[in-house]
């Protein structure tokens, strides 16, 4: 604290300096951002075009923004992997950080939670 301090009294640079740090997105709530990105976009596209089932594990879609707030639509985005990797995650902190991120994030785990997940395709001669 006392270098901090002496830092803040040392310049006009220094201390603007420290008062733009101090404004800084730690690097894990940037992941979290991310997450909370991802998961409202999922929602809407479960909510939208899926009839409220779940993505499988390898299941992709055509989505906007899912890379960053600025990014065009984008094909094969890897939804499926994403639901999975959040929800079977040894990281049980990451899902309860996005819990408490915001409210829409939060609205969206719980309308996930109540979804039910699709069904495999089925395989072999007598698929139909």
């Amino acid at each position: 604290k006392e270098r901090l301090q002496r830092l803040r009294n040392f310049d006009d640079a220094s201390k603007n300096a420290l008062a733009y740090l101090a404004t800084c997105v730690f690097r894990e709530d940037v992941r979290a951002a991310h997450d909370a990105r991802k998961l409202k976009i999922l929602s809407a596209h479960v909510r939208d075009h899926l009839d409220g089932k779940v993505p499988r594990q390898n299941d992709v879609a055509t989505l906007a923004r899912w890379d960053d707030e600025d990014a065009r639509e984008r094909e094969d985005v890897p939804v499926g992997k994403f639901w999975y990797d959040l929800t079977h995650s040894t990281d049980k902190e990451r899902l309860q950080r996005l819990s408490v991120f915001d409210d829409a994030s939060k609205n969206a785990l719980e309308y996930l939670a109540t979804c039910e997940p699709r069904k495999s395709k089925p395989r072999g001669r007598r698929a139909k």
